[in-house]
């Protein structure tokens, strides 16, 4: 009986340290659940602010976004004033050239219609034989009369500093 005692006591104790290992490790597992669980709630922690900065920056991006949208429709807009402008300013800078050059050739016309009157009354005089007048002196004289610039009987140019009489 002394042996199946010592035998039943050599299992007992076998068996003691078989639940004690297994207890050991079950305790181990359990930590090791609980390290697991901690670190399984930091990643959704993690993931849930990544998650919000994601959606923040969409929602930035489609804040520039429409920004950049309205500054184009605004700098399309400027650029369509800009060329209206631009046309009026060069109608207006040529409707104002051809009136002085209108002006300028009306100013020329009637100098050389009052040139041809001279020359025609000085050959009148010459062919009457009398007067005794020099027709070179006499037109010398009516060219420095008439010499007067033709901006002076039309519209000047001080409206117009860029631009010069020929």
């Amino acid at each position: 009986m002394e042996m199946v005692a010592n035998e039943k006591m050599r299992m007992f104790k076998k068996a003691r340290l078989s639940f004690d290992a297994c207890e050991r490790e079950l305790a181990d597992k359990a930590r090791e659940a609980g390290e697991l669980n901690m670190d399984r709630q930091k990643k959704k922690l993690e993931i849930e602010e990544l998650e919000r900065i994601v959606r923040l920056k969409s929602a930035e991006a489609d804040m520039f976004q429409m920004k950049a949208n309205e500054a184009k429709r605004e700098a399309e807009r400027l650029q369509r004033i800009l060329l209206a402008k631009s046309d009026k300013s060069e109608d207006e800078y040529t409707s104002n050239y051809l009136k002085q050059r209108l002006s300028e050739a009306e100013a020329e016309k009637q100098y050389l219609y009052e040139k041809m009157k001279m020359q025609e009354a000085s050959r009148l005089l010459q062919s009457s034989g009398g007067g005794g007048g020099d027709p070179l002196m006499f037109s010398k004289i009516h060219d420095l009369l008439y010499s007067v610039p033709p901006s002076a009987d039309g519209p000047s140019n001080d409206r117009h500093p860029f631009r010069k009489n020929p």
